[in-house]
């Protein structure tokens, strides 16, 4: 099952802009330029505590595109463990370099009868992707919306080919998308996207808050 992040567009030239929401659903457009606010989430140089901000600019055309950092090693063992994740089982990144459009890492859960390799498996990710792009697919099929996940509205969803031992958890972003994947293993039965929502509230406090930590 792969991280679905399709479904942005691209032009070439021209000026990027954005509308954005933050607290209280305030909008706001900014040019791209180097003049940008410390409020903007365009602002890759921003210092500020954007973490309640959704930025709506297309993934393709985010600032953010090519300086998505390897998330890895942002996640520190008591946090994974807090998750039910064994960090004995390794930290599997997409790439371990910036890739355009998703970083994301693999982890998994210790079989307790030990008689496998694990139990189920998680994929943390950040994408460019904005919120809408990702939601607004096709292949995507929300059951849940507005669910609190620290000061976060996610969506919890289904994509096409999951089971129901899969399950997925997104949330916007100053720079595009939080999403995690949930992968079951069929011996090991759990309910996938609890489980699912449960890793995500344990491990938003280890994601990019800042512009300044996009690198």
């Amino acid at each position: 099952m792969a991280l679905l992040v399709g479904g942005c567009s691209s032009s070439t030239g021209g000026t990027a802009s954005s509308g954005v929401t933050g607290a209280g659903t305030t909008t706001v457009s900014a040019s791209a330029s180097p003049q940008l606010s410390e409020d903007d989430p365009l602002n890759v140089n921003s210092t500020k505590d954007l973490s309640t901000v959704t930025a709506t600019i297309e993934g393709a055309h985010s600032p953010y595109l090519y300086r998505l950092p390897n998330i890895c090693p942002r996640f520190p063992d008591s946090a994974l463990i807090k998750a039910g994740i064994d960090p004995s089982l390794g930290r599997n990144p997409f790439s371990g370099k910036t890739t355009s459009l998703l970083q994301n890492c693999g982890f998994s859960a210790a079989d307790p009868t030990g008689r496998n390799f694990q139990s189920w498996g998680v994929s943390p990710a950040i994408t460019s992707i904005n919120i809408k792009e990702l939601i607004d697919q096709p292949r995507t099929h929300v059951v849940e919306s507005n669910l609190p996940i620290g000061p976060h509205s996610a969506f919890v969803y289904h994509s096409d080919g999951d089971t129901a031992l899969d399950c997925e958890v997104a949330w916007g972003t100053f720079f595009g998308a939080v999403m995690f994947q949930f992968t079951g293993e069929d011996w090991y039965p759990v309910d996938a996207c609890a489980k699912t929502v449960d890793i995500a509230r344990a491990l938003y406090p280890y994601f990019p808050s800042r512009p300044s930590e996009m690198r």
